[in-house]
């Protein structure tokens, strides 16, 4: 029942992107930065400076639960060896993360508008959960036995599957509308900001997204 439970789920991992909330930590860092240095004047360089010292952040969070099956035969010459095939069954967790990085964002400053170019978001981290995975229907070979080395390379090969899953159901394009709605009020936070400047945020695209395009 659990296996069948599990299986389940893994059909909804589609809509499991969740946003991570943000906005009181963020309101808060950008009034203790700002206020602690009583920086009246607003230029590109201090701006700047305050992301950088954000450096990396994470908005989108995309949860799955996937059912995946190794199977492998010993070949030669390009033909599989029959009698020597090994598989196995396994059921896990995983998370990815999505954000920004600040290091290479522009700041410009236009008579009273305040033009920001960020890079495009792109993932940040991707851990499967080592407690959630289960193994199941383990068929071992005593002329093709499993390694650790096939659990490592089955993880590795589902860890590119489901990121490109996640890429193709709009991860990267979800984060990038969080990211300017935080980055916006974070600015908005700082009253020299929300009193006297328009913010125009623009997203430069990456080639990670562009190299999943093609």
């Amino acid at each position: 029942m659990k296996l069948l439970d599990i299986l389940g789920k893994s059909k909804k991992a589609v809509g499991g992107i969740i946003a991570i909330i943000l906005f009181i930590g963020v309101v808060f860092y950008a009034g203790m930065l700002f206020g602690s240095k009583n920086e009246s004047e607003i230029t590109s360089t201090t701006i700047k400076n305050q992301l950088v010292e954000i450096n990396e952040l994470a908005v989108y969070s995309y949860e799955y639960s996937k059912v995946g099956k190794f199977s492998d035969n010993l070949t030669f010459n390009g033909w599989d060896i029959p009698l020597t095939q090994k598989s196995f069954l396994i059921t896990y967790n995983g998370t990815l993360k999505a954000g920004v990085n600040f290091k290479d964002s522009k700041i410009e400053m236009s008579g009273q508008t305040i033009k920001i170019s960020i890079p495009e978001s792109e993932i940040l981290s991707h851990e499967i959960d080592e407690d959630s995975i289960e193994v199941y229907d383990e068929s071992n070979n005593v002329f093709n036995p499993i390694s650790v080395n096939d659990y490592k390379t089955f993880a590795t090969s589902e860890k590119s599957k489901n990121e490109k899953e996640a890429l193709a159901n709009g991860i990267l394009d979800k984060a990038n509308e969080r990211v300017k709605d935080i980055l916006t009020t974070y600015l908005q936070s700082i009253p020299e900001i929300k009193e006297n400047y328009k913010i125009d945020i623009n997203i430069i695209e990456n080639e990670q997204k562009n190299a999943d395009e093609e």
